[in-house]
């Protein structure tokens, strides 16, 4: 009886595909493997790059938010820029950056920012607030109302939100019921004493308004 022993040699090719073709590697080639599979402690090129793009891209983040704390908002921007371009789905760069654009009045660029930071992050009052602080400074004060309108329904209890709705409100000269709600919540958590007498103020208005209707 003859035995016959055949060995067989498997291939195991990963294209990167998008990578390859959108961002220049150090090079694009092929992994063998004694299994089916990665062998045990093997990385995904693919996974270790995007790693590394994200690791890189908190380095430009960090160092933006640095910048900017030491008043070098264009350098910061700059790095802002950096990150963002390594990983466009950092939050925090887009509100950053947009905060720094809107200190320089660039309020379109700024609002933009705002908003992709806002999609990003669905729950976080904050980048909606910024936009209507947006709107608010260039006098726009319906679009302002919207925007904190906006903020609230992600947070109800966010104190910045409910001083923009008011002020926006004392704006155009509007007040109504739930406004009037929106006011009495705030003077309960509002902890700066002016803003507490300029709610009090404003929760008059909005009851002498309604009355007078």
């Amino acid at each position: 009886m003859m035995r016959t022993n055949t060995t067989a040699s498997l291939k195991l090719t990963l294209t990167l595909g998008v990578l390859c073709a959108a961002m220049i590697l150090p090079a694009c080639s092929s992994t063998s493997s004694r299994n089916n599979g990665a062998g045990a402690g093997e990385i995904d090129p693919a996974l270790a790059y995007a790693r590394r793009q994200r690791a890189e891209a908190r380095e430009h983040y960090t160092l933006a938010t640095k910048l900017a704390a030491d008043g070098k908002e264009d350098e910061a921007l700059a790095e802002y820029r950096k990150a963002l371009e390594l990983d466009d789905k950092l939050y925090a760069a887009w509100n950053n950056m947009g905060q720094l654009l809107m200190g320089q009045k660039n309020y379109a660029d700024a609002v933009a920012a705002f908003q992709i930071a806002a999609n990003i992050e669905p729950t976080d009052p904050r980048p909606h607030y910024n936009i209507g602080l947006a709107y608010q400074r260039v006098g726009w004060a319906q679009d302002a109302y919207h925007s904190y309108e906006q903020s609230l329904s992600r947070d109800p209890n966010y104190i910045p939100a409910m001083r923009g709705l008011t002020r926006s409100a004392e704006m155009l000269g509007s007040g109504d019921r739930a406004l009037l709600e929106v006011i009495k919540q705030a003077q309960l958590r509002e902890r700066d004493e002016q803003w507490r007498d300029y709610f009090r103020a404003q929760y008059q208005r909005v009851e002498t308004l309604i009355a007078n209707r």
